[in-house]
């Protein structure tokens, strides 16, 4: 308890008045070290003041000196210039006027007279002849030729159509197997009749298989696809049925493009077969 009242190295008998006091001195030492002067005198010397160190005549003489050595070398160069644009160009070749004049002159120019007289009158022939071809007619016997080609097939007319306006390729919906129930609480079973007519189209086009030319036609019923290949040459069909399991799993590797599966298809010892 002895050194409670102790500031620094000093003793004290109250310490609220040594803080103030200690306080009071430091202020005063503060206002001190802002008052004092340095030992060094730092300000500019007096001689600064006078014009012979402010102005270097010497230096702006040799600045002029140099500005009118520049000018001189430019009016120099200029007037070479000058003379070089005056003088003719020695390296561009003058016409030589010294040449005999043409003795077939006016031969070459009846002769181009009579060439382009002769074009214009082929021209004039081209545009008042007629066409021999005509498309209406040609439009008119590609009907009949359509009419006639109807009517000697067995089988439906397919031609090469482009990919856009085919048959699209849709794989169906698989319905529920679960029977329906009549109002009457009996059941009703679909006939076999109603199980084929749901089968649909999904691809006709002709395709050629090895040498022979098909006709090719793919349906399903949303399960199992049927696929026929119809030879005109020998009038023979040819089948594959490709059951549910393989038919979904060729969908989704094609991506539903049946024009793929068609080409995977070939002929041998007259089997149709789908690698």
């Amino acid at each position: 308890m002895a050194d409670r009242g102790r500031v620094g190295s000093l003793v004290v008998g109250c310490k609220s008045a040594a803080q103030k006091e200690w306080r009071r001195q430091h202020e005063g030492h503060r206002e001190r070290i802002k008052s004092v002067q340095p030992t060094t005198d730092m300000t500019a010397p007096i001689t600064m003041g006078m014009n012979h160190f402010r102005t270097n005549l010497k230096r702006e003489r040799q600045l002029e000196e140099r500005y009118m050595e520049i000018d001189r070398e430019n009016a120099v160069m200029l007037k070479k210039m000058s003379d070089a644009l005056k003088k003719p160009n020695p390296y561009v070749l003058k016409p030589d006027t010294e040449k005999p004049p043409s003795l077939n002159r006016q031969q070459r120019k009846f002769d181009l007279i009579r060439i382009t007289q002769e074009n214009h009158r082929m021209l004039r022939a081209i545009q008042k002849t007629k066409p021999v071809y005509d498309v209406r007619r040609w439009e008119d016997n590609f009907k009949k030729t359509e009419v006639i080609l109807k009517n000697c097939c067995a089988y439906p007319v397919v031609t090469r159509l482009p990919r856009n306006t085919s048959a699209p390729s849709v794989l169906m919906t698989i319905e529920s197997e679960a029977p329906a129930t009549a109002a009457g609480g009996s059941r009703t079973s679909t006939p076999k009749s109603g199980r084929e007519d749901d089968r649909r189209h999904v691809l006709k086009e002709g395709k050629r298989i090895g040498d022979k030319y098909y006709l090719l036609e793919f349906t399903t019923d949303g399960r199992a696809l049927t696929i026929s290949a119809y030879d005109g040459d020998s009038q023979t069909t040819l089948e594959l049925v490709v059951k549910e399991k393989r038919h979904r799993q060729l969908y989704r590797e094609l991506n539903g493009d049946y024009s793929l599966l068609a080409s995977k298809l070939r002929v041998e010892k007259d089997r149709l077969l789908l690698d």
